[in-house]
């Protein structure tokens, strides 16, 4: 066998070893959903991508080999949604492309310098991955606060609002294109009794959020603590209050909907914007099935 052919052998080979050691140090919870996972795991692929002979085709099938193997794996073990892989797919790539250049330069200085044509692999990468893992979880674990905010106008009182909001059977609507990739849709919230203390559920196609009220004022607030919920993944996310506010404007009612979480995901920059996002496609679907309800009532007058 050629050396290129077994170089590029050996490549893929690193590549699913790095995916493997990623998998397994987030797997045991030695890693977190932080930079090692998103930042070290992706550009250790990268760059034993690079250290190939010759970047073409044959690069392009390392990349995919190694992101297949990392993220059938999230999604075997029943760790995150399909929704959650797709979303990481515009992290990972820059990151691991900067790998590869990495991995490449490296190997053209070594080469230079040594005046060789087959620089040895460097297996540092490893040592980075599991060192940085293990620095991590023990220092920065910390969960950081978030706050999402939606409304919706409805021409109706807010009483008559806060009555079909309270309890909803069956929820409908068009799901936005998160929710197409697996985002939990929302079924049905049912209140078990109007009171402080009370038990609210919310149906998920694939599991529950469990809330207790905690401050109750009919046609006005609803707030409730979220005191657990099972959904897939969701690992790195806490949530903690649900509140409905109603407030009376002229002939309608604003009512809004905010939602208070906790989240371990970084770079911060990054997941932020798709935590609100995802968080404002579940405020919507809620809303818009109110707002249709509201109006099939009033239709049927």
């Amino acid at each position: 066998m050629q050396k290129p052919r077994k170089e590029f052998l050996l490549s893929i080979l690193l590549t699913w070893i790095t995916s493997f050691i990623g998998f397994a140090l987030f797997y045991l919870k030695l890693v977190d959903y932080g930079f090692t996972l998103f930042i070290i795991t992706p550009l250790c692929i990268g760059y034993f991508i690079g250290q190939k002979p010759t970047l073409g085709v044959s690069a392009a099938v390392a990349l995919v080999f190694g992101l297949a193997v990392f993220f059938i794996m999230l999604l075997t073990a029943e760790l995150e949604w399909l929704f959650c892989i797709v979303i990481l797919f515009p992290l990972f790539i820059p990151v691991i492309l900067i790998g590869i250049w990495i991995g490449y330069s490296l190997k053209k200085y070594i080469e230079k310098k040594h005046n060789t044509q087959n620089p040895q692999f460097s297996f540092y990468p490893f040592l980075i991955l599991l060192f940085s893992g293990i620095i991590e979880h023990q220092f920065n674990s910390n969960y950081e606060y978030g706050k999402v905010e939606s409304s919706i106008d409805l021409a109706c009182s807010k009483e008559i609002a806060y009555d079909f909001i309270k309890s909803v059977d069956t929820l409908e609507g068009k799901k936005s294109v998160l929710m197409s990739l697996g985002l939990p849709v929302p079924q049905k919230c049912i209140l078990e009794k109007e009171e402080i203390g009370a038990k609210r559920t919310c149906y998920f196609e694939n599991g529950t959020i469990e809330e207790k009220v905690t401050e109750l004022k009919k046609g006005e607030l609803l707030k409730m603590q979220v005191t657990d919920y099972k959904l897939l993944g969701l690992r790195w996310l806490k949530f903690e209050e649900a509140t409905y506010i109603f407030t009376q404007k002229d002939n309608f009612t604003r009512l809004t909907r905010i939602t208070t979480y906790r989240s371990q995901l970084k770079p911060r920059f990054y997941w932020r914007f798709w935590e609100r996002s995802a968080i404002e496609a579940e405020h919507e679907y809620v809303l818009n099935d109110l707002k249709r309800r509201l109006e099939l009532k009033e239709s049927k007058k």
